[in-house]
């Protein structure tokens, strides 16, 4: 199975200091199961390391509003991202749960637009 786009998100401040949002349409691939609020997950980045996040979501409301977070925030840090980088994470597998991480930084050069590695 080839790799999916699940999210696609410019980073805000909450995203890189406590949590990732993550959109309510993605999250029936983090498969938590009903009754449960969270799943620990596996993410491989660019460089073939491979990471745990947990996905959680809210134990009471309406909206569930999932969250990237234990995992995230050391990676985010790691990887010195900062408010209006990217970040893509991907969907690979079909039975298993696998997931792939990219992230791009933005750069304005002569107003021009360009996106590069962050590291």
């Amino acid at each position: 199975m080839p790799k999916k786009l699940l999210i696609r998100k410019e980073l805000s401040k909450t995203d890189i200091d406590y949590r990732l949002s993550v959109p309510m349409k993605s999250l029936y691939a983090f498969r938590i199961r009903k009754g449960e609020h969270f799943k620990e997950i596996g993410v491989t980045d660019i460089h073939g390391e491979t990471r745990r996040f947990r996905c959680s979501t809210r134990k009471t409301g309406l909206h569930p509003k999932p969250v990237l977070s234990t995992g995230w925030t050391a990676f985010a840090k790691e990887r010195g991202l900062t408010k209006g980088d990217e970040v893509s994470i991907f969907l690979n597998g079909a039975e298993d749960l696998e997931f792939q991480i990219e992230a791009r930084r933005k750069m304005v050069l002569f107003g021009e637009v360009f996106w590069t590695d962050p590291l």
